[in-house]
């Protein structure tokens, strides 16, 4: 009796083992790395053990090859540089491959003048079937860039696409239409707006000029459902991945969702993490209040579909001159809106109603503000909604002072931390906007932008993102962005050299401190016990390099969840 009782409690230990050294053994080890953790110590480790998909341990190479088992993948990091996974706080992804992939390409440089873009759209129009939509994309600010200082007008656009509807989008928030696409669009004498938040513009005597702002919602863009589930379940992930992306803050507009919830659904394995942003229209009229439509199906891993967010736009962008100001831009271009100032797309009692709609669904509330009146704005909107019995998970502004800031916007947004307001900036434009913005808004106001020295000394921890569309595709290059931020160089020389950022603060703009603006700082954006095992690899030591030799770094390999998703040649 004794012998059996003796050989199950040898089974049960037996087994006991085998379960917790299951538990324990590491599934991949990646050792002999400089690895910046990005802990609350910015402290540097050798090696990081991974276990279903999460940190197990952190800590010297020696340390962690005793965890290793028979099981365990051993990966020699070779001593590179390792970071966390990159997280993009703001970015477009379904738009940027339709822009990439389905567009007439009339980027500035590449496209210098109106000329060549007329030239580009003339060819592609030889292989249209007549009546079919073409899309054209010149970069923000091309009434800037283009040789001939302006856009193509309607007129022009009539002569090279007489059968076809055609949009030229200068940047996202305006275009130049010729006259089939007005026909399209139901767009007559004395019409000013649109029915979903876009604007017209009219000459003196009442006629559509052909130029439309902010109309993401009105002109019928969306890809069909193949080239969506194409883009989602392959495109996107391998654009993003390739500079060292793990995970983004996906803004989709609500048309596509069901396909993006389709994938969600599916059985294919992502290489990204979404968090998911839903836009309905410029101005959000049409956002319902109850928005469980929009969730992910129960079978989507909440570790890569999560829709946290709806987005609303308050204004345009100042590259275009569409941003909301107080005072008029410099000069007159034919693009411009009416009175110089820019465009209102969200008034406040729309801004007011859109906060309340995502506190009341526990949601993320973004805010796009891009001129200082709207600005104003968006920070009375939420500091309506802190007043509240309903305040929002968290409210975001994005575009944060890129074209414009005030000290007392400063102030108020700063008053503001620690109680659910998050900012989201995008640094890449100092090498794209500068000049223009000095031609659009003169000195004094230009150099009120992009001052991210003062945004982080408020403790507002930026949240640094891409917002690729397709309209600058470079700017999907983070390392461009910390390379502008630390060195402040624009494509204007040298641009307010006291706002520079260090290197490290350069990178928690795109890991740890996006992670706390999408509600996710507890699970992602540094490499910590239990958070998800996302990391990039890169071709230097970014940390001690010469500060011009930043925009030259590259991602060696991708890894999320542990697994390698990219690895460079």
């Amino acid at each position: 009796m004794r012998l059996k009782t003796v050989f199950v409690l040898f089974v049960i230990l037996f087994v006991l083992r085998v379960l917790l050294a299951a538990q324990i053994d590491p599934d991949v080890i990646y050792y002999n790395g400089n690895i910046a953790t990005l802990d609350a110590q910015e402290s540097f480790v050798e090696a990081v053990a991974v276990k279903d998909g999460k940190f197990l341990k952190v800590g010297s190479t020696d340390e962690l090859k005793k965890l290793a088992s028979s099981t365990t993948r051993m990966v020699d990091l070779g001593g590179k540089t390792v970071v966390p996974g990159l997280i993009d706080g703001h970015c477009h992804p379904m738009e940027a491959m339709m822009m990439k992939e389905t567009w007439v390409d009339c980027r500035y440089p590449e496209t210098g003048s109106v000329k060549e873009a007329l030239k580009h759209i003339v060819a592609w129009v030889k292989n249209t079937p007549k009546g079919e939509w073409i899309f054209a994309a010149c970069v923000s600010a091309s009434e800037n860039k283009f040789k001939e200082k302006r856009m193509p007008t309607r007129l022009e656009l009539d002569k090279a696409a007489p059968d076809n509807p055609i949009l030229v989008a200068n940047g996202t928030h305006m275009g130049v239409a010729n006259s089939a696409a007005l026909k399209k669009l139901g767009i007559i004498k004395g019409m000013r707006k649109l029915p979903h938040g876009g604007s017209v513009i009219l000459d003196k005597n009442g006629e559509p000029t052909g130029v439309l702002t902010d109309a993401q919602a009105d002109v019928p863009t969306t890809p069909t459902v193949a080239q969506l589930e194409k883009y989602y379940t392959n495109d996107i992930q391998e654009f993003w991945n390739s500079y060292g992306f793990t995970s983004f803050m996906a803004i989709t507009p609500g048309a596509a969702l069901p396909v993006l919830q389709k994938v969600a659904g599916s059985k294919i394995k992502p290489t990204m993490r979404y968090t998911i942003s839903v836009w309905t229209s410029a101005n959000a009229k049409d956002m319902p209040e109850n928005l469980s439509k929009f969730r992910m199906p129960q079978s989507a891993d909440l570790a890569w579909y999560r829709f946290a967010a709806i987005k609303v736009w308050i204004d345009g962008e100042n590259d275009c001159r569409t941003g909301y100001m107080y005072g008029p831009y410099v000069g007159h271009f034919d693009t411009d809106p009416p009175g110089d100032k820019g465009t209102l797309v969200t008034p406040q009692s729309m801004a007011d109603r859109f906060a309340v709609i995502s506190a009341k669904n526990g949601l993320i509330s973004m805010m796009h503000c891009s001129g200082d009146k709207a600005t104003d704005i968006g920070l009375a909107a939420y500091e309506k909604q802190m007043k509240s019995k309903s305040k929002p998970k968290l409210m975001r502004m994005e575009h944060f002072g890129m074209f414009q800031l005030t000290d007392k916007q400063l102030r108020r947004a700063k008053a503001m931390t620690g109680k659910g307001f998050k900012i989201s900036v995008q640094p890449t434009w100092l090498l794209d906007l500068v000049k223009a913005d000095y031609e659009n808004m003169g000195t004094k106001r230009t150099r009120t932008g992009f001052k991210f020295r003062s945004m982080i000394d408020a403790g507002l921890e930026p949240a640094a993102g891409t917002d690729v569309t397709g309209i600058y595709l470079d700017n999907v290059n983070p390392f461009l962005a910390i390379y502008s931020s630390v060195t402040r160089n624009s494509d204007d020389g040298v641009f307010e050299p006291q706002e520079a950022i260090t290197v490290t603060e350069a990178l928690k703009m795109w890991t740890i401190w996006p992670a706390k603006a999408m509600g996710e700082g507890n699970i992602k954006g540094s490499i910590e016990l239990g958070k998800y095992a996302d990391m990039a690899v890169l071709s230097d030591n970014i940390f001690t390099i010469p500060k011009e030799d930043l925009k030259e770094v590259k991602v060696l390999k991708t890894i999320v969840g542990g697994d390698v998703v990219y690895h460079a040649n």
